[in-house]
């Protein structure tokens, strides 16, 4: 991940209310793995085919990845196991682009799908268009964003 991009994953909104409170958000050492909650719900990768309307799929460094978008901009993410099913989504914003559209029609594909879509900290983001880039642009990166660029402009001063 650059620092021009936030990360958001998605999972399975049954999956939610399926797994016990133990496992919820399954989290260790710092990383969310959200596997277990797709295994409960078998969806196969091509469940995500439209989101070719948003962002134009490319080619990925895996085969087992299917990717929309470009890995260092706005991109979507479909990871799946060797049957073709599911086992990770998640989508990149690059704050930098115009991303209003991709990111409204992201949230608009999730909640018309029955996904639910959480921020780094591992915190539902509601299907809003304004609740969620509030979510990015008081995320870290965008504050080391803007001092890397004001200290750049201070250096060019």
């Amino acid at each position: 991940m650059a620092i021009w991009q936030y990360t958001f994953q998605i999972l399975p909104k049954e999956s939610l209310s399926t797994l016990s409170a133990d496992s919820y958000f399954g989290i260790s050492e710092n990383l969310f793995d959200d596997e277990s909650y797709w295994k409960l719900y078998l969806i196969k990768r091509n469940f995500f085919h439209a989101i070719q309307k948003i962002l134009p799929k490319n080619k990925s460094w895996s085969s087992e990845i299917d990717l929309y978008g470009h890995q260092e901009s706005n991109c979507f993410e479909v990871i799946s196991d060797n049957e073709g099913n599911v086992i990770s989504v998640s989508f990149r914003i690059d704050f930098t682009t115009n991303y209003e559209s991709i990111l409204s029609n992201i949230l608009e594909f999730c909640g018309l799908n029955g996904l639910v879509i959480l921020d780094e900290r591992i915190k539902i983001v509601p299907w809003n268009y304004e609740q969620a880039q509030s979510v990015i642009m008081t995320s870290p990166q965008v504050k080391k964003y803007n001092q890397l660029l004001k200290k750049g402009k201070d250096l060019g001063s």
